[in-house]
């Protein structure tokens, strides 16, 4: 007979999901989305750019579903995105049990909660490595509130994700188009049409929750801040949602949310002075140095000691541990003080922008993420080597939406 302590380690790996009410449950799923999708395009058929919905919506769900297979078929229902919706399975077990124990689950903090108290054979127990991280965790407890009309599908409900996601997407295509600095088909290939964002960044998973997140974040940060809208109560409670989704998942993403908006911020004061050279050049000495002196404060605190304890853990996880396979690397010994922290700047941020390298990358789960490594160093070579360098550099100061995005880039690279 198992006990607790033993039933608690004992995860049901032998899932259905090709059974005949979750087929069903896909398709009527799949054709109300693309219902509702129509809808909102026939609603917005006067805004031109508006055509790139449904393709967007379709390239999503389509590499959404190319996910979900893979990680039925090739990692044999492992990963975490399955034990994300293992979670939200066992949380809607819970409900139906007693929807006071489910509710108790979703707001107890993590020092409050035990798989032993709320959950027994009947409810099934959460895998224990989603449930022991909190923010793993947080993520099961989303996708909880979907298992209500999904049938509890795994597919219905990432394809569910990969809606909202592409609906993210387009307040952040709105946002960037508004600023008039691209033209509409490269704005749409650069946020709708990228083949391993949709594929990783699109179903049950932490990144698409952040990605959801910082869409809505920049979207409604900029209605407040914008000298040309007002802003409502709306704009606030979102912005205030998205912050505390974020802070339960990757708080650093704040910091690479946040830290940007100084910089472009320095920007538009720039511009209120571009005649006066005096006011112009004091205004950005004055920020940039209020920057510099925050980043050595910030280094001072506990918050940069958990940061930097969390990197160090990291980084040597990926230099020693065998079961990542060769799918690792690693930016070899690092000292973990601010000034080593500074001199592994360029190789951090070499390896966050554009690695996997194309030759690192020769095997099926990375190999879309190599060929784009490789369009991204032709793209950014073409810059660098472009006679027309200084204009494009002076263009980019002079906006402060990509004044934000380039050290967004940096800073989320690091």
């Amino acid at each position: 007979m198992n006990t607790p302590e033993a039933a608690s380690v004992i995860i049901d790996r032998n899932y259905e999901f090709f059974s005949a009410l979750d087929i069903i449950a896909t398709f009527l799923g799949v054709s109300i989305i693309l219902v509702l999708a129509y809808v909102r395009r026939r609603r917005n058929k006067e805004k031109e750019y508006y055509k790139y919905y449904i393709p967007a919506l379709l390239f999503k769900m389509t590499f959404v579903l190319a996910n979900c297979l893979f990680y039925i078929i090739v990692y044999k229902v492992g990963g975490d995105s399955i034990g994300y919706w293992d979670g939200a399975v066992k949380l809607n077990n819970l409900f139906w049990k007693d929807p006071f124990l489910y509710f108790q689950e979703l707001f107890n903090g993590a020092e409050l909660r035990s798989v032993h108290i709320n959950f027994d054979a009947s409810t099934g127990y959460p895998d224990g490595n989603i449930y022991r991280e909190s923010e793993s965790f947080f993520i099961s407890k989303i996708a909880s509130f979907f298992t209500f009309f999904t049938f509890k599908g795994y597919i219905l409900m990432s394809i569910i994700f990969s809606f909202i996601t592409t609906n993210a997407s387009m307040r952040l295509f709105e946002l960037v188009k508004s600023y008039k600095l691209h033209s509409d088909w490269h704005l749409a290939l650069a946020i709708f049409f990228i083949p391993s964002l949709s594929f990783w960044c699109g179903g049950i998973s932490k990144d698409t929750v952040i990605f959801v997140s910082l869409c809505f974040f920049l979207h409604n940060l900029y209605q407040i801040l914008s000298l040309h809208k007002r802003s409502n109560w709306k704009n606030w409670l979102a912005l205030l949602l998205c912050m505390y989704v974020i802070l339960q998942v990757r708080s650093f993403m704040l910091v690479v949310l946040i830290v940007p908006l100084l910089f472009a911020y320095t920007t538009r004061l720039v511009k209120k002075f571009k005649h006066r050279r005096f006011e112009r050049n004091f205004v950005r000495f004055f920020f940039y140095s209020v920057g510099i002196v925050a980043v050595f404060i910030f280094f001072q605190t506990s918050v940069a000691d958990s940061f930097l304890t969390e990197a160090a853990v990291i980084n040597q996880d990926m230099t020693t541990n065998t079961t990542y396979g060769t799918n690792r690397y690693s930016l070899g010994e690092i000292d973990y003080s601010p000034i080593g922290m500074v001199m592994a700047m360029p190789a951090s941020i070499m390896a966050g922008i554009y690695k996997p390298f194309i030759w690192e990358a020769l095997n099926v789960s990375l190999f879309l993420n190599g060929i784009e490594s490789l369009v991204l160093l032709f793209f950014t070579a073409r810059f660098i080597f472009s006679p027309k360098l200084r204009s494009r550099i002076a263009r980019i100061r002079k906006q402060e939406f990509l004044v934000y995005a380039f050290f967004f880039v940096l800073i989320l690279a690091y």
